[in-house]
Order: C-alpha cells, then sequence, then structure tokens
C-alpha cells in the first residue's frame, strides 16, 4: 500500500512537472491575449493599479499599528524604529522576496537595538511567515475580484474567509513563498 501512495505521487508530480508547469506560460499568454483582444487593457490596468494602491496604504496602516505597540511595549520611539527599517521595507518591495532581504532586515534590526541572539533567530525563522501582510492582500485581491464580478459580498462571508486563511497561512507559513501569489 505504501508503494502505492508513493507512486502516485511520482505520477502527480510528473503531471505538474512536465505537463502542467510547461503549458502555464501559455496560460497565461492566452489570458493577457484575450484581455488586448477585447479591449480591456486600460480598464484592467486602472484596476490593477487601484488594487495596489489600496494594499500600499493598508500595509503602511498596518506596520504603522504594530509599530505604535511595539513602541509602546518597549518604550521606544516607533518612527524612529521605521525609519531605521526603511532599507528593509526598500528591498522587500524592490526584490518581493523576504528571503533575499534577510540580511538588510537583519542588520537593521540589530541597528534598532535588538539583542544579537534573538535577531538572529528571529529574523532567518520568521522571513518567510507573511501571516498578515499576505492575509490582507490575498483578501484585498478576492475583495476587488468580487467587486469587478459583481458578485455579493458580505462581513460574514469575508471574516470566514480571513479565518481560513489564516488557518492556512499558519499551516503553511514557514517556507510559504509570497512570490507565488504575484
Amino acid at each position: 500500500m505504501g508503494e502505492v501512495i508513493i507512486d502516485f505521487r511520482e505520477i502527480i508530480v510528473l503531471v505538474i512537472e512536465k505537463i502542467l508547469i510547461p503549458l502555464l506560460p501559455l496560460y497565461i499568454l492566452s489570458i493577457f491575449a484575450e484581455i488586448a483582444f477585447n479591449g480591456q487593457v486600460s480598464s484592467v490596468l486602472s484596476v490593477f493599479i487601484k488594487i495596489i494602491g489600496i494594499i500600499f496604504v493598508l500595509h503602511i496602516a498596518l506596520l504603522i499599528f504594530q509599530y505604535l505597540i511595539a513602541g509602546f511595549i518597549s518604550r521606544k520611539n516607533p518612527f524612529k524604529a521605521m525609519a531605521t527599517m526603511f532599507p528593509a521595507y526598500v528591498t522587500a518591495l524592490g526584490t518581493q522576496s523576504s528571503s533575499a532581504t534577510i540580511p538588510i532586515t537583519l542588520q537593521q534590526t540589530l541597528n534598532n537595538g535588538v539583542s544579537v541572539r534573538i535577531a538572529g533567530f528571529v529574523i532567518p525563522l520568521c522571513a518567510t511567515i507573511h501571516l498578515s501582510g499576505s492575509t490582507m492582500k490575498i483578501t484585498a485581491c478576492a475583495l476587488a475580484l468580487m467587486i469587478l464580478n459583481q458578485t455579493p459580498y458580505d462581513f460574514e462571508l469575508f471574516a470566514g474567509f480571513i479565518m481560513m486563511l489564516g488557518v492556512i497561512m499558519v499551516a503553511q507559513c514557514q517556507g510559504f513563498q509570497e512570490e507565488l501569489l504575484w
């Protein structure tokens, strides 16, 4: 029985690697071609820019909120701490990779006065845990898609969605690559 499961897994992996992944770029190209053919490029880009803007503002608000709490607990200036972390934010934004940002995040965290022992343990361990940020982005994108497709939505629907997403993000957190979402 164990060999059957292992063989089935190998077949699934082979199908994904040899068929689905090579065809994925063609599928994405067909989506862009359809958008261009239907003359929807400007409207899609307009919506995309608005979504990115809203997500960016939400991230800033979330960071300010989190740093205010941390500043209150540590009795340090939260805005000075945020300013110290700015190079890490810019690197993360530019690379869209938290893993690539680890060295800069670690250095800036040390510059914020966090001990080498704590920073050296927490930063690499938690670098790919995007619970609040990814949940916020996925929820904003899901809401935007529902609005664009005129799908009814309410607070209960999104509360359940966010809770289920939280469970999935915790289960998937270590090693989850946000790059897969964009």
